[in-house]
């Protein structure tokens, strides 16, 4: 018998149906190809550019289905409109205002390139600007430039990008630590941005790469890059263009000692929590004392331990007994400038009164013995198990070829245990050289003499069959900062191991890197403006501008015996 089910009963399934279909979750269609394409914004509602905008939403499409988490993390409206209303529809978005907008305003919707599609998380390649005023115009100026990261192989995009309007402003007042940005962006592939539509006046930018997403720049935690020069847009410049910026972290945190070990009786090897400065450190703000008799301990000299730059060896004269000896570092400095935390400075250590047992002796040499392809001029590195005396080893380091012809050398005090040894001309290229190293010719502090052994280290130069160079130019159109050298450099990305090539210039100009190894260069340059030796990469907070630099734009293939020629880099 054929079943009759009620119309109105079929209406009523259908229905619930339909609306199961409709409240199913957001998801891409299935198969295909793999994706590898980037989300993109197709339209949006109102158009780019509209003026006389009086509606409380606006609407963007996607070419295809996004996450709804990384879109919502990554919308930012300048000047700041309060918290959104997002909804969803496929691959349309609807975002609602809770707040009225202000009247001749220009307002920026910008959606950052952390958005990542469904299928494959791919991001989008270039952050996404719709702009529309509530008035009869719309703000024009623009600030576009590039970030680069602080290690080459760190991600140049993603990076946030905080611009703060100074108008009206004390410049030295603004803190981003503490005050959101009036405009923000974020790099693309490539670390490059655009902030556009911005309004007349001075602006502060800042690349933030924002660990926390509070919008705010949190020191330690978060990368920042600051420009070398102010930014003004005016209506006769309103573009600010080849704005460059190198991230960097800044370092506010005091170095600790947490470690200190007696080796024996006058070898004492403490150990901080980060890198500090060998010049910080002096024997008079080492202070050791014997627990028991109150006594102290003289500090006879104090020599970091390298490579490792976080130890240091303490040589003192000899302690008596096992009891513990408490142990205070007040000098000592990390690279960043800050000074030892006087809560974490101290540390009881057990004496060891036995002797040493070992004595002076060569430790290590940076140059392996029957080394092939060494430097023309290499810098020899020789560490020694303790503390020498300065006024020694007078004679003791000679050089020879392989038909022993003496080479003259020049030696420069690392410390008070590492001594470099440098060719004070270029050697012969694929030639065998003998180094001697009489340690006997060596006293420690307490004017004990090395062992009575000599150390032979042999190697062969480099095959300038496998050598090329780069010639070119670097040039510098500033006019008004141009205090301080320039420094170039050849990095090798293929052979990371390698130092860069380092060139000085008192002046722009022609460069020439000659006898360098084949492989893949970047080249990168600054200004050194402070005369320190090394680049500054300035603070957001108090604020301070950043050294000029430069990075060319193309990794340069070096290849063996065909140096590149022509090779222009200009300093903004």
């Amino acid at each position: 018998m054929m079943s009759t089910r009620p119309p109105l009963q079929l209406f009523f399934i259908s229905f619930i149906m339909f609306l199961l279909l409709s409240c199913a979750g957001q998801r891409p269609p299935e198969g295909g190809p793999v994706d590898t394409d980037p989300p993109v914004i197709v339209s949006s509602i109102p158009p780019p550019n509209t003026t006389g905008f009086s509606g409380d939403r606006i609407v963007l499409e996607f070419d295809e289905y996004v996450d709804r988490r990384t879109f919502e993390q990554s919308v930012f409206i300048s000047p700041p409109v309060g918290p959104l209303e997002v909804e969803w529809s496929g691959t349309e978005v609807e975002i609602r205002f809770n707040e009225p907008l202000r009247e001749n305003t220009t307002y920026v919707v910008t959606i950052g390139t952390d958005v990542a599609d469904l299928r494959n998380r791919n991001k989008m390649a270039q952050a996404f600007a719709l702009a529309f005023s509530t008035g009869e115009e719309i703000d024009v100026g623009a600030i576009e430039g590039q970030v680069y990261p602080a290690k080459p192989a760190d991600r140049p995009e993603g990076v946030m990008i905080f611009a703060y309007r100074l108008d009206g402003l004390d410049p030295d007042t603004l803190n981003p630590r503490e005050t959101s940005p009036d405009y923000i962006t974020q790099t693309g592939k490539g670390g490059n941005f655009v902030l556009g539509h911005l309004a007349f006046g001075s602006y502060r930018v800042l690349a933030v790469r924002d660990e926390f997403r509070n919008l705010l720049y949190d020191p330690e935690a978060d990368e920042y890059g600051v420009p070398a020069f102010p930014l003004r847009i005016t209506p006769r410049d309103t573009l600010a263009s080849n704005v460059l910026m190198r991230l960097a972290k800044e370092d506010t945190t005091a170095p600790r000692l947490v470690k200190a070990m007696f080796q024996h009786s006058t070898h004492l090897v403490v150990e901080f929590s980060e890198p500090v400065h060998q010049g910080s450190l002096f024997p008079q703000g080492v202070e050791i004392v014997d627990t028991v008799t109150r006594q102290r301990v003289e500090v006879k000299s104090i020599a970091q331990l390298l490579p490792k730059l976080t130890a240091f060896l303490i040589v003192t004269e000899p302690t008596v007994h096992e009891a513990p000896y408490r142990v205070t570092i007040y000098d000592g400095r990390d690279n960043a400038g800050n000074k030892m935390n006087p809560l974490a400075n101290s540390f009881l250590v057990s004496g060891i009164p036995a002797r040493d047992s070992i004595g002076l002796i060569l430790a290590s040499i940076s140059v392996p013995d029957s080394g092939r392809g060494i430097a023309f001029q290499p810098d020899i590195q020789l560490s020694f198990s303790t503390a020498l005396e300065r006024g020694s080893g007078v004679g003791a380091v000679t050089m020879r070829t392989n038909v022993g012809v003496d080479v003259p050398v020049r030696t420069q005090w690392l410390n008070d245990a590492a001594i470099l040894l440098q060719p004070v001309q270029p050697l012969a290229p694929k030639s065998w050289y003998t180094v001697r190293i009489d340690c006997g010719k060596f006293r420690d502090p307490f004017g004990n003499r090395g062992r009575d052994t000599t150390r032979v280290l042999v190697f062969e130069t480099m095959d300038p069959e496998l050598l090329s160079g780069i010639e070119g130019r670097i040039g510098d159109g500033n006019t008004t900062d141009t205090s301080g050298v320039l420094h170039l450099f050849a990095e090798n990305v293929t052979k990371k191991e390698l130092k860069p090539y380092h060139r000085i210039l008192s002046r722009a100009g022609r460069f020439e890197f000659h006898d360098i190894l084949e492989g893949q260069y970047l080249l990168h340059a600054y200004r050194d403006r402070n005369g320190n030796q090394r680049y500054d990469a300035g603070s957001p907070m108090p604020f301070e501008r950043s050294e000029r630099f430069v990075q060319y734009p193309d990794t340069l293939k070096v290849r063996a015996r065909w140096p590149l020629e022509g090779v222009v880099v200009e300093l903004r």
